[in-house]
């Protein structure tokens, strides 16, 4: 989901436990030595220094746990018994957009791959996080919530009060259903639900779903839904309080939506019945699409305003069918309003046959949204992006239906409001559009880990428009100033926070989004831009359709970096350190190419980080170096280097790039007088 830092978003979950690529980072020239430079100008700030090596990565109980019992692993894989839950659904519903009322029924199969004996399943009521009395951390409209018609379990009725012996019942405790089973689930065993119900869709002001008008609907969290069982906490019973997102099992969609004819449907997976709801010119429009590199508009204002959008039912009536296998989540988007543009991506193969993919691309919008013009091309663009950096595009299709939401991801479908300038419109459909990977793809639990999707997303969306817009101001640098303005107070909260935890103010956004953000550009600097690359297309085919956990994610870049992290995790992920780093001397001798130059650095932050140097010599010609982060972990609060350099020095920066969040660049500069 894509939010702005100033929005409001706190207790340390982890009490219980103890563009355009850039370069890779300058090597330090063979003539450099590094030594400590005595004691530091005052005393007390020597005797106050933290010792790095003391502080290693915390892990909760939880995952210790898995790793002993096989389904995790410290090297960043899967073990070899891990296991995940499956979910079939089979849901047939009706919009009424006069009354924005949804009208529903479904069928669940529930498939238990665990090793526990289940007795109880849980399931998520989101809809009830918008009737009365229910907890939550945002002000949302009131609808009243949603309605349970009836309930049974293998044909079974079940009550919502005590029941009779062997019968199975269900109690519902705000976004949270327990259904007690009337005999238990073994391993391998499966069991199949049945519920009606019906809710109105909240109006605008709702976060990730909601109608503008009863014109435009972007409809999301509006089934009942399985909660996750894990391997690391067993049933997910956090409650939906409207911050924090989803977390979610994988699963088969077969869903069939009526809406009247005349709205055009977007949705999750494949449509079944185009045939039955679509015009032959549409249908034609639609193959010149997929077939050719070309922009073609399917559904014009000329066929909008005669009503021939669609095809047409003598009841009024269209029934879309649509399925989707293996996905997280099903959502959808509707209007008697909506353009139509759709064009196809080519984008490297994802079956592993050799062959390029054909992906279609969808833009559905409103005539008075005039940035949306070009959206199928941002779209195209942003979706082959990142499938050439991250992993293969799983999916048939993607899609973009605009409404009165800001960004918001679903499998093969995102939601998106209506920015003024190309810019904007293209960032926020980018990030949405990353959001395919992280988390549709890599299945994060974005309710305890907020950055383990947005802030790997905020990293590849700003290296997506750099890429798109090479000439406009690097939106890294301004991702970054976010989370400096905050750096350091005590309003800075530590990103590994649950999202529901932060209060009011920018803390969540900046802890969920720029923050991590910044922290994986920083990390791409240390690393190598390549190596932090191929750190998340190993970390997205390992853990393609299963659940890491953010200990998952760290072990595997460790793993293909090939080093020890714990120094990066620790104080940028579980505290709220800051780097501050200082030029506190240099000194200039006379060589026999040009001068001899010494300079001294002091760490005087709380965040050990290389320190990346810039030499200015007064031909414009410029050297650099890198010096290391391992004497900062030694305990040292200074280093210096001395390096031979073939003109006169003129400058000399630490960080010149602004590739590091450096809460104080005052002193991060020496200019010969």
């Amino acid at each position: 989901m894509r939010i702005r830092a100033g929005l409001a978003g706190c207790v340390l979950l982890m009490a219980a436990c103890a563009g355009q690529p850039s370069p890779p980072p300058p090597a330090p020239p063979p003539a450099a030595d590094t030594a400590p430079a005595g004691p530091p100008a005052d005393p007390l700030l020597e005797a106050m220094r933290p010792r790095w090596a003391v502080r290693p990565l915390p892990v909760t109980r939880a995952f210790t746990r898995a790793v002993e019992r096989n389904t995790r692993t410290l090297a960043g894989l899967p073990g070899p018994e891990y296991w995940q839950q499956r979910v079939e659904y089979r849901i047939t519903a009706e919009l009424d957009p006069s009354t924005a009322r949804v009208q529903g029924e479904e069928t669940i199969v529930y498939h238990n791959n665990s090793p526990d004996t289940l007795t109880q399943l849980v399931l998520h009521l989101y809809q009830n996080v918008f009737a009365p009395g229910v907890q939550r951390t945002r002000r949302v409209p009131m609808t009243g919530g949603m309605t349970l018609e009836q309930v049974s379990v293998d044909g079974v009725a079940a009550p919502s009060s005590a029941p009779a012996g062997g019968m199975p019942t269900y109690r519902i405790d705000g976004t949270l259903m327990r259904l007690a089973l009337p005999r238990p689930l073994p391993p391998g065993g499966r069991v199949s639900l049945d519920i009606a119900w019906h809710f109105t869709v909240p109006p605008r002001g709702a976060p990730r779903t909601g109608h503008d008008d009863n014109e435009a609907f972007v409809v999301a969290q509006w089934y009942p839904q399985i909660a996750t069982y894990d391997d690391l906490h067993g049933w997910h019973e956090l409650p939906y309080w409207s911050n924090g997102e989803f977390y979610l099992e994988y699963g088969d969609f077969d869903v069939s939506l009526t809406v009247p004819e005349g709205w055009l449907l977007a949705a999750t997976g494949t449509l079944d019945n185009a045939d039955e709801v679509l015009t032959p010119t549409t249908l034609d429009r639609l193959a010149d699409a997929l077939a050719g590199s070309d922009i073609v508009r399917i559904i014009t204002a000329d066929e909008l305003q005669a009503a021939e959008a669609t095809a047409r039912e003598p009841g009024g009536q269209l029934t879309w069918r649509f399925r989707a296998h293996d996905v997280r989540d099903f959502a959808f988007a509707t209007s008697n309003r909506y353009l139509w543009d759709a064009t196809r991506a080519v984008l490297p193969d994802a079956d592993g046959d050799g062959r390029q993919e054909i992906v279609g691309v969808h833009a559905f919008y409103r005539p008075e949204a005039t940035a949306w013009t070009e959206a199928a091309r941002y779209i195209r663009h942003a979706v082959t992006f990142h499938a050439e950096r991250l992993r293969p595009y799983p999916y048939p299709k993607i899609a973009a239906a605009e409404g009165p939401i800001g960004g918001m991801e679903y499998p093969m479908l995102v939601f998106i409001g209506a920015p003024a300038s190309a810019e904007a419109l293209y960032a926020v459909l980018s990030h949405e559009v990353a959001h395919q990977w992280w988390s549709m793809v890599v299945g994060s639990n974005e309710t305890r880990y907020a950055w383990q999707d947005e802030g790997l997303t905020t990293y590849v969306e700003d290296l997506s428009a750099s890429d798109f817009f090479p000439d406009s101001p690097d939106p890294a640098l301004t991702t970054m100033e976010s989370y400096l303005g905050i750096a350091g107070s005590d309003r800075e909260k530590p990103i590994m926070t649950e999202p529901d935890l932060f209060g009011l103010g920018p803390q969540y956004g900046i802890a969920a989004y720029t923050k991590p953000g910044t922290l994986f550009r920083a990390l791409a600097t240390v690393l190598g831009e390549d190596r932090l690359e191929t750190a998340l297309r190993v970390y997205a085919r390992r853990w393609a359709n299963r659940h890491p956990a953010p200990w998952d994610l760290f072990n595997t870049i460790e793993d293909v970096a090939g080093r020890d992290l714990d120094w990066f995790w620790t104080p940028w992920f579980f505290e709220t350190a800051t780097l501050d780093q200082a030029i506190v001397a240099v000194d200039i001798a006379p060589d026999s190419a040009g001068e001899r130059v010494t300079v001294t650095v002091e760490d005087q932050g709380d965040a050990p980080m290389p320190v990346p140097i810039t030499i200015t010599l007064d031909s414009g010609e410029t050297q650099t170096l890198m010096l290391p982060v391992e004497p900062w972990l030694e305990g040292r609060i200074r280093q210096r280097t001395t390096i031979p350099v073939s003109g006169s020095v003129q400058r000399i920066e630490i960080d010149a790039e602004r590739r590091f969040p450096e809460v104080d660049r005052g002193d991060n500069v020496w200019v010969r007088q």
